[in-house]
């Protein structure tokens, strides 16, 4: 199995199926409906993780303010709110940076100007209660390696000591949790290869169709011990986190972004929208998803993983408005729209007026109609 493969399979596995096909019938029991009220928006606390080692924090916003200290990389600090006036151009690792310097909170009480161009943003929302356990968890995780899959159940139980009532402490221990289990799992899965681990075809499809029982085999309980559940696609198998596993671990107080966060990317796992670039979920699926995805990314613009919201509202946004590459808006040969395209089109703007790309949707229709449906080169 090629690397390249085997990463495409994890970086898709929780979304994919082979077993759905939109030119069936996938007209839901039950139209799921997408809130899109706005919410108010507040003020949000930032914290940065570096990016970088020995990263220099200076006494003032100059480059030739004097250095009170070298960062090793994965410093967490709390932003301060205030950033220089001048940028400065600086390549870090390969890649060209043009960055203000930024005021920060070391150690919780070392206020110091470091530049941002080597920094992240770590954490974005009501401010953390106690960073020092952040920071222990995070060396923890520093600590373990890559490739044992009892690692997972250590994560889970740090997670059950580090937890508190506080929802933006949970919410950055659930990222760099995930973020760990997520590497893991890849990994896992990679070895899955290596040892050429196979299913019968029954085992197969009872893990595509997700009523595989975990207690069946050796891999399927080290997982579940572990904090994993099986998963397939395209002939492959492989771990994924997850998700109840971690949430109960940490015990599910979290800032109201991160559940909406969380329930969105459940709903990816329940709906299957994708198989390899084909759409094989229903059409209203994808309709409600892109809804939700934009209707999140416009409810909450500084959330922590704003980039990857981007992407994903981005890619389903485009996947209603054209299709993808191996299930196509547009017929091949004649360049007309397709009929489910069209109806979920004239769907989209009578169930959600008012959507986060509702004019945009409006406008590409109005191009279409005007040209008899034809795709215009």
């Amino acid at each position: 199995m090629k690397i390249s493969s085997i990463i495409f399979f994890v970086s898709i596995c929780i979304t994919v199926t082979l077993w759905t096909s939109c030119k069936g019938d996938t007209t839901p029991d039950k139209q799921e409906m997408v809130d899109i009220q706005p919410v108010a928006q507040k003020e949000q606390v930032i914290y940065y993780s570096t990016t970088v080692d020995n990263l220099r924090a200076r006494e003032g916003e100059l480059k030739s303010s004097k250095v009170l200290a070298k960062l090793p990389e994965g410093t967490i600090v709390k932003y301060l709110n205030e950033k220089s006036n001048d940028t400065e151009t600086i390549t870090l690792r390969g890649k060209s940076h043009t960055e203000p310097y930024r005021k920060v909170l070391v150690n919780g009480r070392d206020e110091m100007w470091v530049y941002g161009g080597g920094l992240e943003v770590f954490h974005s929302g009501d401010d953390i209660d106690d960073i020092s356990s952040i920071n222990s968890f995070k060396n923890f995780i520093s600590s373990l390696s890559s490739n044992d899959i009892s690692n997972g159940n250590a994560i889970l139980k740090k997670l059950m000591q580090f937890s508190t009532d506080n929802p933006s402490t949970n919410d950055a221990l659930y990222f760099m949790s995930k973020e760990y289990m997520d590497k893991l799992s890849y990994q896992l899965t990679l070895d899955f290869d290596k040892q050429g681990i196979s299913m019968s075809p029954e085992d197969y499809k009872a893990i595509v169709d997700r009523n595989y029982d975990m207690n069946s085999s050796r891999i399927g309980k080290d997982g579940e011990k572990n904090g994993f559940l099986l998963t397939a696609s395209e002939g492959m198998i492989g771990y994924q986190t997850d998700q109840y596993a971690l949430e109960g671990a940490i015990g599910g107080i979290f800032s109201p972004e991160l559940k909406e966060y969380i329930r969105l990317k459940k709903n990816e796992y329940k709906h299957r929208l994708f198989s390899d670039e084909a759409i094989s979920g229903s059409m209203e699926n994808l309709m409600n998803d892109a809804i939700a995805w934009s209707n999140f990314k416009d409810r909450y613009p500084d959330f922590v993983k704003s980039k990857e919201v981007d992407t994903q509202v981005n890619h389903l946004k485009n996947s209603l408005f054209n299709g993808t590459n191996n299930s196509p808006a547009f017929d091949n040969e004649t360049l007309i729209a397709k009929k489910e395209f069209r109806d979920i089109w004239n769907t989209t703007l009578e169930t959600y007026p008012n959507a986060p790309f509702a004019k945009e949707l409006y406008s590409h229709i109005q191009r279409l109609e005007n040209n008899d449906w034809k795709f215009s080169k």
